[in-house]
């Protein structure tokens, strides 16, 4: 039996500059998921030949073995600029560390409420392949197309709110703060 101290996250990150280096030999699901490794042995060997038929390659196989043995190791991906990236990352990280189950808004839920309700809207390894490798460039385009929306949205309500504040005073703002909070707001006098 194994047993480990902490939970443990492996995390391949800068997912979204994996475009910009040459074409890998299986979709990314087969290096986030890690089901059958004896595949990259010839890969390995491509990429080293000098290496090939040498001590290296048993231990590439040994290690591989080991890995397909255990079944431990998998990885999420990472593009730090991306919301639903990091979204993800964070949900994977509260299931490692149980929060999944202990969050007060479904404490009287089942396991599989817990386990339907985890998995929605989020991205899988597949959203992943098309977003960062298959059709980056139309991605990037609505994206920036969705920043350009949400830019011209915030102009307009920032426009729009900017004379309906300026005769409010300090005093109306204040004035849902509960008394006693331990804020004490001091006025500096006018020069």
């Amino acid at each position: 039996m194994l047993q480990m101290d902490l939970p443990h996250l492996n995390v391949l990150t800068k997912i979204d500059n994996l475009s910009k280096y040459p074409s890998l030999p299986f979709n990314l699901d087969f290096y986030t998921e890690v089901h059958d490794l004896s595949h990259l042995i010839p890969h390995l060997n491509e990429e080293a030949p000098w290496l090939a038929n040498s001590k290296f390659d048993a231990l590439n196989s040994a290690i591989v073995e080991l890995v397909q043995d255990f079944g431990l190791v998998g990885f999420e991906t990472l593009a730090v600029e991306d919301k639903k990236s990091m979204m993800s990352l964070l949900h994977a990280i509260d299931r490692a560390g149980g929060y999944a189950f202990g969050s007060a808004e479904g404490a009287n839920d089942t396991v599989w409420q817990v386990a339907v309700r985890e998995g929605m809207g989020v991205m899988d390894v597949k959203d992943v392949q098309e977003r960062w490798l298959d059709a980056k460039d139309e991605w990037d385009e609505k994206e920036r197309q969705d920043w350009e929306a949400e830019a011209r949205a915030r102009e307009m309500n920032s426009t729009g709110r900017a004379g309906d504040n300026d005769d409010m005073d300090m005093d109306e703002l204040m004035s849902n703060v509960p008394p006693n909070n331990g804020i004490k707001v001091v006025r500096k006098p006018p020069k």
